[in-house]
Protein backbone atom coordinates (compact mmCIF):
# COMPACT_ATOMS: atom_id res chain seq x y z
CA UNK A 1 0.00 0.00 0.00
CA UNK A 2 1.08 3.59 -0.75
CA UNK A 3 1.29 5.89 1.96
CA UNK A 4 -1.00 8.89 1.58
CA UNK A 5 1.38 12.25 1.40
CA UNK A 6 -1.23 14.15 3.41
CA UNK A 7 -0.95 12.30 6.52
CA UNK A 8 1.74 13.72 8.68
CA UNK A 9 3.04 10.00 9.36
CA UNK A 10 2.10 9.30 5.63
CA UNK A 11 0.45 5.94 7.11
CA UNK A 12 -2.30 3.95 4.91
CA UNK A 13 -4.80 4.51 7.49
CA UNK A 14 -7.35 5.82 5.48
CA UNK A 15 -8.85 9.58 6.06
CA UNK A 16 -12.19 10.37 7.75
CA UNK A 17 -13.85 13.16 7.71
CA UNK A 18 -15.73 14.84 10.13
CA UNK A 19 -18.88 16.34 9.44
CA UNK A 20 -20.11 19.10 12.14
CA UNK A 21 -24.29 19.34 11.99
CA UNK A 22 -25.62 22.65 13.03
CA UNK A 23 -29.37 22.30 14.51
CA UNK A 24 -31.32 25.07 13.32
CA UNK A 25 -32.94 26.02 16.70
CA UNK A 26 -29.12 26.66 18.31
CA UNK A 27 -28.06 30.22 18.05
CA UNK A 28 -25.45 31.41 15.75
CA UNK A 29 -21.71 32.71 17.44
CA UNK A 30 -22.57 35.75 15.97
CA UNK A 31 -26.14 36.35 17.40
CA UNK A 32 -26.35 37.70 20.81
CA UNK A 33 -29.25 36.31 23.29
CA UNK A 34 -29.93 33.89 25.88
CA UNK A 35 -30.25 29.93 25.29
CA UNK A 36 -33.15 28.50 27.55
CA UNK A 37 -33.33 30.76 30.54
CA UNK A 38 -29.97 31.79 31.13
CA UNK A 39 -29.81 36.16 30.75
CA UNK A 40 -26.95 38.10 28.93
CA UNK A 41 -25.98 41.33 29.83
CA UNK A 42 -26.08 44.00 27.86
CA UNK A 43 -23.31 46.55 26.77
CA UNK A 44 -23.36 48.49 30.39
CA UNK A 45 -23.49 44.88 32.36
CA UNK A 46 -26.68 44.83 33.08
CA UNK A 47 -29.16 42.42 31.98
CA UNK A 48 -32.02 43.80 29.73
CA UNK A 49 -35.62 44.33 30.73
CA UNK A 50 -36.72 42.22 27.77
CA UNK A 51 -35.45 39.05 29.68
CA UNK A 52 -36.57 39.52 32.66
CA UNK A 53 -39.80 37.90 32.95
CA UNK A 54 -41.99 39.59 35.36
CA UNK A 55 -41.12 42.97 37.33
CA UNK A 56 -39.93 42.76 40.65
CA UNK A 57 -41.86 43.82 43.72
CA UNK A 58 -40.17 46.99 43.83
CA UNK A 59 -40.48 47.66 40.20
CA UNK A 60 -43.85 47.57 40.83
CA UNK A 61 -43.99 49.19 43.65
CA UNK A 62 -42.36 52.09 42.03
CA UNK A 63 -44.77 51.92 39.29
CA UNK A 64 -47.68 52.60 41.09
CA UNK A 65 -46.35 55.57 42.59
CA UNK A 66 -44.88 56.86 40.04
CA UNK A 67 -41.22 56.20 41.08
CA UNK A 68 -42.03 58.82 44.70
CA UNK A 69 -40.99 56.41 47.27
CA UNK A 70 -41.71 58.91 49.81
CA UNK A 71 -45.59 58.91 48.83
CA UNK A 72 -45.38 54.57 49.38
CA UNK A 73 -47.27 54.45 52.97
CA UNK A 74 -46.07 52.06 54.92
CA UNK A 75 -48.93 50.77 58.15
CA UNK A 76 -47.78 47.94 60.71
CA UNK A 77 -49.63 44.98 60.91
CA UNK A 78 -51.69 43.80 63.99
CA UNK A 79 -50.37 43.73 67.28
CA UNK A 80 -49.50 39.85 68.23
CA UNK A 81 -50.26 37.99 71.46
CA UNK A 82 -47.78 38.89 74.38
CA UNK A 83 -45.51 36.39 75.93
CA UNK A 84 -45.75 34.99 79.38
CA UNK A 85 -44.69 36.88 82.26
CA UNK A 86 -40.76 34.84 83.64
CA UNK A 87 -40.28 33.72 87.41
CA UNK A 88 -39.40 36.72 89.58
CA UNK A 89 -35.68 35.43 90.17
CA UNK A 90 -33.16 36.16 92.91
CA UNK A 91 -32.22 39.68 93.73
CA UNK A 92 -28.88 40.55 92.47
CA UNK A 93 -26.51 43.28 93.07
CA UNK A 94 -29.10 45.60 92.29
CA UNK A 95 -32.34 43.47 94.34
CA UNK A 96 -32.77 43.15 97.73
CA UNK A 97 -29.64 43.74 99.95
CA UNK A 98 -28.47 40.70 101.16
CA UNK A 99 -25.92 39.56 104.16
CA UNK A 100 -23.34 42.09 104.97
CA UNK A 101 -19.95 40.94 103.94
CA UNK A 102 -18.24 42.30 106.75
CA UNK A 103 -19.14 42.83 110.49
CA UNK A 104 -17.50 45.71 112.25
CA UNK A 105 -15.91 44.66 115.67
CA UNK A 106 -13.81 47.52 117.00
CA UNK A 107 -11.92 50.97 116.51
CA UNK A 108 -8.53 50.79 117.57
CA UNK A 109 -5.72 54.11 117.32
CA UNK A 110 -2.03 53.66 116.91
CA UNK A 111 -0.14 56.29 118.04
CA UNK A 112 3.30 56.53 118.67
CA UNK A 113 6.04 59.16 119.71
CA UNK A 114 9.34 58.40 118.54
CA UNK A 115 12.69 58.35 120.76
CA UNK A 116 15.27 57.32 117.92
CA UNK A 117 14.52 57.92 114.36
CA UNK A 118 12.68 56.00 111.89
CA UNK A 119 13.44 54.93 108.63
CA UNK A 120 10.67 54.39 105.93
CA UNK A 121 8.60 50.66 106.10
CA UNK A 122 6.63 48.42 107.37
CA UNK A 123 5.65 48.17 111.02
CA UNK A 124 3.36 45.91 113.13
CA UNK A 125 1.43 46.65 116.66
CA UNK A 126 -0.66 44.37 118.47
CA UNK A 127 -3.59 45.76 120.09
CA UNK A 128 -6.24 44.77 122.93
CA UNK A 129 -9.69 44.15 121.24
CA UNK A 130 -12.57 42.64 121.96
CA UNK A 131 -14.22 40.25 120.09
CA UNK A 132 -11.33 38.97 118.06
CA UNK A 133 -11.40 35.18 118.09
CA UNK A 134 -8.15 33.32 116.78
CA UNK A 135 -10.03 32.18 113.71
CA UNK A 136 -11.39 35.51 112.66
CA UNK A 137 -10.50 36.56 109.01
CA UNK A 138 -9.92 40.37 109.75
CA UNK A 139 -10.25 43.39 107.91
CA UNK A 140 -8.14 46.80 109.06
CA UNK A 141 -9.91 50.34 107.20
CA UNK A 142 -8.72 53.49 108.01
CA UNK A 143 -11.10 55.55 110.48
CA UNK A 144 -10.11 58.99 109.52
CA UNK A 145 -7.61 60.61 108.20
CA UNK A 146 -4.04 58.91 109.28
CA UNK A 147 -0.95 61.10 109.79
CA UNK A 148 0.66 61.88 106.63
CA UNK A 149 2.70 59.26 104.64
CA UNK A 150 1.05 56.59 107.48
CA UNK A 151 -0.81 53.96 105.78
CA UNK A 152 -2.86 50.76 107.56
CA UNK A 153 -1.47 47.59 104.99
CA UNK A 154 -3.32 44.16 107.29
CA UNK A 155 -4.46 43.11 110.22
CA UNK A 156 -5.05 39.32 111.67
CA UNK A 157 -6.35 38.08 114.92
CA UNK A 158 -2.49 37.88 117.48
CA UNK A 159 -4.60 35.61 119.94
CA UNK A 160 -8.08 35.56 121.32
CA UNK A 161 -9.25 39.26 122.24
CA UNK A 162 -5.59 40.60 120.57
CA UNK A 163 -5.53 42.24 116.63
CA UNK A 164 -2.33 42.21 115.46
CA UNK A 165 -1.93 45.16 112.84
CA UNK A 166 0.20 46.11 109.63
CA UNK A 167 0.98 49.41 108.57
CA UNK A 168 3.57 51.54 106.39
CA UNK A 169 5.12 55.16 108.08
CA UNK A 170 7.43 57.32 106.17
CA UNK A 171 11.01 58.42 107.89
CA UNK A 172 10.57 60.20 111.04
CA UNK A 173 12.95 62.51 113.00
CA UNK A 174 13.31 61.93 116.95
CA UNK A 175 10.59 63.14 118.57
CA UNK A 176 8.24 62.75 115.92
CA UNK A 177 4.11 61.71 116.51
CA UNK A 178 2.35 60.17 113.99
CA UNK A 179 -1.51 58.62 114.97
CA UNK A 180 -3.62 56.23 112.41
CA UNK A 181 -7.17 55.66 113.58
CA UNK A 182 -8.30 51.79 112.45
CA UNK A 183 -11.67 50.19 112.13
CA UNK A 184 -11.67 46.33 112.14
CA UNK A 185 -13.86 44.48 111.11
CA UNK A 186 -14.66 40.26 110.80
CA UNK A 187 -15.37 39.03 107.34
CA UNK A 188 -18.67 36.86 106.99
Amino acid sequence: MARSANHPRGSNRSQKRVTVMVNSGSIPMTEKGAARGVATLDNSGKVPSSQMGMPSAVEQALAAVNGRIDTIQLTPGPRGDSGQKGDKGDAGILGATGPAAATFIGNVTITETLLVSLSLGMKRVTKALAGVALSDKLIAVPNGAPSAGCEVINAYPSSAGNVSIGYFVPALGIGATYSIPVSIYRMN
